[in-house]
């Protein structure tokens, strides 16, 4: 079966080596499996052959990116064939006239946004793993990051897509249009669907005017209910932050030790940074800080320029590789709730970590309501206590009118939990799959089981 793959792409292309298979049995997870072989492909031609010839014999097929997935989305947990999309890395088209851009799906996020500011424009999602992503991969999990409380979610952006179905027909979905009520929109069906129903070969993406004028302030609270207060405040009174995120007190407490950042004793700290076109920034950011301290801030630092910036950033940005270095055994959520529930929900947090004995450090996206509960485990003994912590999380989350992913995505993680959510819709939505992927060979076990 592997030579005959082999004669319908350029060998060179096709892998079997087991130390060439290993590097795509994993991704950011604890998951492995090993595939059969991984095809590389450069054109979209490749991949309806490759689809064709897997659909025709019942092989799974994985869309492939960066592999940087935090559910395991992107492990071949049935082995079969990795489409690796990586060498489809094309920058088509920029339309700065139709603010928008044409990629192919392997595209690294900060790699086209590079390209973009030689126009004066910018992608704006600006997920954690920027440096690496692909935009494909960031399509197919409908990917946020800091900015999304200004900004949105990927799925914001994406005007038209072109996918490659199991059978290996070919949709093109969408158009350049900026808005359409023109049928049912099966583009977004796509959008988040984790390689489930398709798999991308080019992708059009609206895109904005780079920012030019930034201000940034960072706010420290001695009770973390009264960081999270602040938010719905500040969203209620107007304002309109690109960034607003929420550290607790033991993500501060993990970045001072394993970091050279300096940070003052505290419960909370909130990242604020509001941008645009002219100085009317900072007039933004100084209402935004009345606010918080009004609501029990008890220290506020602005930045005067990029140097002071840079420096408010360090503590978010250091936050990620100090868990990981505390705790080898790091699992990141993204549990979401309106703004509003955002302090129950951090009570919820805390509540939980001590019913289970597991310690815990939150950060996240408190503009749009996203927390990252990390659970830091110390050993793997610890393993199960924590996936009963996680399923109370989740259906905590429920509870407070949230959802169990706010930009992670479901994957192989969350798959045997997805019915907490979606109890009604989830036959609609194993219906969908059935009728795009009948043989079910597109990323199985993901999303549901």
């Amino acid at each position: 079966m592997l030579s005959e793959l082999k004669k319908l792409i350029n060998p060179q292309r096709v892998l079997t080596e087991k130390s060439e298979l290993y590097t795509y049995s994993y991704d950011a997870t604890r998951l492995r499996h090993m595939p059969l072989a991984v095809v590389r492909p450069v054109r979209r031609e490749e991949v309806v052959k490759t689809l064709k010839f897997a659909s025709a014999r019942g092989i799974p097929v994985v869309p492939r990116g960066s592999g940087t997935s935090l559910t395991g989305a992107s492990v071949p947990v049935r082995g079969g064939i990795v489409l690796d999309f990586s060498l489809m890395n094309r920058i088509k088209e920029i339309d700065t006239k139709n603010s928008l851009v044409v990629v192919e799906p392997g595209v690294v996020y900060d790699e086209l946004n590079k390209a973009l500011a030689e126009k004066g424009f910018y992608f704006p999602s600006e997920p954690g793993s920027g440096k690496v992503c692909t935009v494909g991969g960031m399509a197919g999990t409908n990917a946020t990051g800091i900015r999304a409380v200004k900004y949105g979610p990927t799925r914001d952006y994406v005007l038209a897509i072109e996918v490659v179905l199991a059978s290996g027909k070919v949709l093109r979905l969408g158009s350049k249009a900026r808005t359409t009520s023109s049928g049912y929109s099966i583009k977004n069906l796509f959008v988040g669907s984790e390689g489930t129903l398709g798999a991308f070969t080019e992708l059009t993406l609206h895109i904005v005017p780079k920012p030019t004028h930034f201000s940034t302030a960072r706010m420290t609270f001695n009770s973390i209910e009264d960081a999270a207060n602040a938010v719905p405040s500040m969203i209620e009174q107007g304002i309109r932050p690109s960034v607003l995120e929420i550290l607790d007190s033991a993500a501060l407490q993990t970045i001072r030790s394993f970091s050279k950042v300096e940070l003052p004793e505290a419960e909370a700290m909130l990242l604020l940074e509001i941008d645009g076109f002219c100085d009317d920034v900072e007039t933004e950011v100084k209402k935004a800080t009345e606010i918080c301290k009004a609501s029990g801030a008890s220290r506020i630092e602005y930045s005067k320029n990029a140097v002071e910036r840079d420096r408010l950033w360090e503590a978010r940005k250091a936050a990620y590789p100090c868990l990981a270095r505390r705790s080898p055994l790091l699992l990141s959520e993204d549990v979401t709730v309106p703004v509003s529930r955002l302090s129950e929900l951090l009570r919820e947090i805390r509540r939980i970590s001590r019913k289970y004995r597991i310690r815990t450090a939150t950060f996240g996206h408190a503009g749009e309501g996203v927390l990252h509960p990390n659970f830091l485990l110390r050993d793997k003994s610890e393993l199960g206590m924590a996936k009963k912590a996680m399923k109370e999380l989740f259906i905590t989350a429920i509870r407070l009118e949230g959802t169990i992913s706010g930009e992670h995505g479901i994957g192989f993680d969350k798959a045997d939990l997805v019915g907490i959510e979606h109890r009604s819709s989830l036959p609609v939505m194993k219906g969908i799959k059935k009728l795009l992927d009948p043989g079910n060979i597109m990323n199985p076990d993901k999303v549901f089981r």
